[in-house]
């Protein structure tokens, strides 16, 4: 019987990363075996994986689809897994796939798990396909419509998928603001309105909150108008929120909703969650995109390293583990 042997990367506790060992057997008839040629971090969920800080209340809701062990001891973790058939039925062998597997050079799923990548769009570009399926969700959530003036704070990956499909939206005032001047740049290349900080006269109908920092919801309360709606994509994990719901957030009628991803927006009950990631890989044909991506790679073997290092952990761009 031919076996593979496989190599997976787990967090421990807080901060101590490490590699498992382990052989798979033959896939059976509804299964295929897939080498990893990339994997994606998505800085902000898996740092707080990384850090330990997933909220106790939260670790069985948080879950992802293939994770292994549990958040805060010891756990297989990740869901941005871009590879290529090595085994299964003929008719897959030697296909792109994309699936939500965590960190591992080779690994079974089950064929109804993968999802196929079009020969025309860059397997780096796939990574951006989860973050972009969240983007979408929030905008099913909100519903922008021409005429609105909106504010996407954070140009993060999220944030900056987020603008690109409002930006596409006519008639629509739209700007992304983000304290990092170097965010600057990608926004320019993908069309996009960039400022600093929020400008004073700027009344937002729609305000998109992608930075990770619930400190900033006080802020906002200065650029609302009647009815405006605020839009948490951030996950804040164990970190407490204060929130100040007088002055303008109350005589102003504000609504603050959260989206979260794992769940599709009740404004779109139609629709599944493979509908949704058909829908990421056709606004993934935008060779824009390519911006969202870090030109600079980690190796596997230095993915612990990587995540450790405190300095590494900006959300700025997309990273790249290379198999």
């Amino acid at each position: 019987m031919k076996t593979y042997k496989a190599k997976s990367f787990w967090v421990k506790g807080k901060r101590k990363g490490y590699f498992k060992s382990e052989v798979l057997k033959q896939p059976l008839k509804n299964e295929v075996v897939i080498k990893t040629i990339y994997t994606g971090i998505s800085m902000g969920t898996e740092k707080l994986v990384f850090d330990g800080n997933i909220p106790l209340s939260q670790r069985k809701l948080m879950r992802c689809p293939f994770q292994v062990g549990d958040f805060n001891d010891d756990v297989k973790y990740g869901y941005i897994n871009v590879g290529k058939v090595v085994d299964g039925p003929r008719s897959l062998l030697n296909k792109s796939v994309f699936s939500l597997f965590p960190h591992q050079d080779i690994f079974k799923l089950s064929i109804n798990d993968l999802t196929m990548i079009p020969k025309n769009i860059p397997l780096k570009r796939s990574l951006l396909i989860p973050n972009l399926e969240t983007a979408i969700n929030a905008i099913w959530d909100t519903l922008p419509s021409p005429g609105d003036r909106i504010i996407v704070l954070g140009a993060g990956v999220v944030g900056l998928l987020t603008a690109n499909i409002l930006n596409r939206i006519p008639g629509i005032n739209l700007i992304i603001v983000d304290s990092n001047n170097k965010k600057e740049d990608v926004c320019k290349k993908l069309g996009l309105s960039f400022e600093k900080s929020i400008p004073r006269s700027f009344e937002a109908d729609i305000i998109y909150e992608c930075t990770g920092n619930s400190s900033v919801l006080n802020s906002l309360k200065k650029n609302i108008c009647y009815d405006s709606l605020i839009c948490i994509l951030s996950w804040y994990g164990d970190k407490k929120s204060s929130l100040n719901l007088g002055e303008e957030f109350f005589s102003k009628r504000a609504k603050i909703i959260l989206s979260q991803v794992s769940k599709i927006s009740p404004n779109r009950s139609h629709m599944n969650h493979s509908s949704r990631r058909q829908l990421a890989i056709n606004l993934l044909r935008d060779s824009k995109l390519d911006n969202l991506i870090e030109k600079s790679e980690i190796m596997f073997s230095k993915l612990g390293k990587f995540l450790n290092d405190k300095k590494n952990s900006k959300n700025i761009l997309c990273k790249v583990v290379k198999y």
